[in-house]
């Protein structure tokens, strides 16, 4: 009997990882030529995700710079898969915070997507991840671009922040 219980305990947590959800490769090249070829600050994540999701939403909740040419400096989207993701910039020299939540998928697909869409960034400044790799960031905590890691019951959530 106890050792049915812990078979069980033990077998469980696999079921609930999507096994039908997987992450689409990660084109870097491409999605730096995109940004480079629009002259805007424009995040890696949105690019992928709208290259290769459908978007299940429009841009909602969105803000605007209160100055300038009044531009969306934050919205959230949803897409196809459950994903979410927002972005967020509105503060004048606050750096930039993009989020993404994805479904529940092996941890080692989430942290090789981390590093494969880093490389689509326009820096050189090289990541490495934190003991239990739940941050990729600069070494010596450096300004650059950092990506956390958070495991919730269903799903995965990333937070990028890019900043000084």
């Amino acid at each position: 009997m106890m050792k049915d219980f812990l078979l069980l305990i033990l077998i469980f947590p696999t079921f609930l990882i999507a096994q039908d959800f997987e992450l689409k490769n990660v084109n870097a090249a491409q999605i730096r030529k995109e940004i480079k070829s629009t002259g805007e600050e424009l995040d890696p994540i949105y690019i992928y995700l709208t290259n290769n999701y459908k978007p299940t939403s429009e841009r909602e909740s969105v803000q605007k710079y209160d100055y300038l040419d009044y531009s969306i400096c934050a919205f959230e989207q949803e897409f196809e898969n459950v994903i979410k993701y927002s972005t967020k910039s509105c503060q004048e020299a606050g750096g930039i915070t993009n989020t993404i939540q994805l479904p529940k998928i092996q941890k080692s697909s989430i942290t090789n997507w981390i590093e494969k869409i880093y490389k689509a960034e326009l820096t050189d400044i090289p990541n490495v991840w934190n003991s239990d790799q739940t941050i990729y960031g600069p070494e010596g905590g450096e300004a650059g671009c950092y990506y956390e890691i958070k495991e919730n019951e269903n799903n995965y959530t990333i937070e990028n922040y890019c900043g000084c």
